[in-house]
């Protein structure tokens, strides 16, 4: 992934936001300190991707309750829809019995030592692999996958958030003082900031847009002014307000 991919996000749905939270947790396995914090971290990564994976089954195939008892209730969902069977002995499928395992234990069963202290690369395959069932359940069924799923990037614990400045560009033909110029602003931590001062002429909604693609930091609101009167109050569910 790209620096220009690495900005915050937008979560539009549960499923995302849920997939975001498994991100987040992969993010902190690979910036623990100790094996305590890590093991923690990889337990979240596993059992909130699992959530995920369940949901989006649920999805896919319309019906509901397939995770009590995950591999019955997904295959007899699968040949209720009279798609081709799943199988469990060989690829993706194969991986996610696995992981299916480690989920019990995690949940159902007093874990090991082992289970508890496990390492970061177990996070990274429960994300890759819960990705491609995903992918392959929403084919199965003909449809296409959600495009949230190709999310790979959280910044965990970003030391640098909120260090840099906040500038205001003012576009020109754009006379601040008029009470018919165009303003764009966001909130941040509870403040606001002016990104952009424009003509009076200016679309504001396309302004909002490019900076909600642009913004590098996470923003709870954007604005649109004209002059001193709020025209646009838009509240963004942005991971990390």
């Amino acid at each position: 992934m790209t620096d220009e991919d690495k900005f915050p996000k937008v979560v539009s749905s549960p499923h995302y936001h849920i997939w975001t939270d498994a991100l987040h947790a992969r993010a902190l396995a690979h910036q623990a300190q100790n094996k305590w914090d890590r093991g923690t971290y990889v337990r979240w990564t596993i059992t909130t991707s699992w959530t995920v994976l369940e949901m989006a089954c649920e999805e896919a195939l319309q019906t509901n309750g397939i995770g009590r008892r995950f591999r019955e209730n997904l295959d007899r969902a699968v040949a209720q829809l009279g798609l081709v069977r799943i199988d469990w002995g060989s690829g993706t499928w194969q991986k996610i019995a696995e992981l299916l395992r480690i989920r019990r234990e995690l949940v159902h069963i007093n874990p090991s030592q082992a289970a508890l202290f496990m390492e970061t690369n177990t996070a990274e395959t429960a994300i890759m692999t819960i990705r491609d069932a995903i992918k392959d359940i929403y084919a199965r069924a003909g449809k296409i996958g959600p495009p949230w799923v190709e999310d790979d990037y959280d910044r965990g614990w970003d030391k640098e958030q909120g260090s840099g400045a906040h500038l205001t560009a003012i576009h020109a033909g754009a006379d601040p003082d008029s009470p018919d110029v165009i303003k764009i602003g966001y909130v941040y931590k509870d403040r606001e900031f002016i990104s952009s001062v424009c003509p009076p002429d200016t679309d504001p909604e396309s302004k909002l847009t490019d900076l909600i693609q642009s913004v590098r930091v996470p923003i709870s609101r954007v604005r649109a002014y004209r002059g001193q009167t709020l025209i646009v109050d838009r509240e963004l569910p942005m991971r990390g307000t």
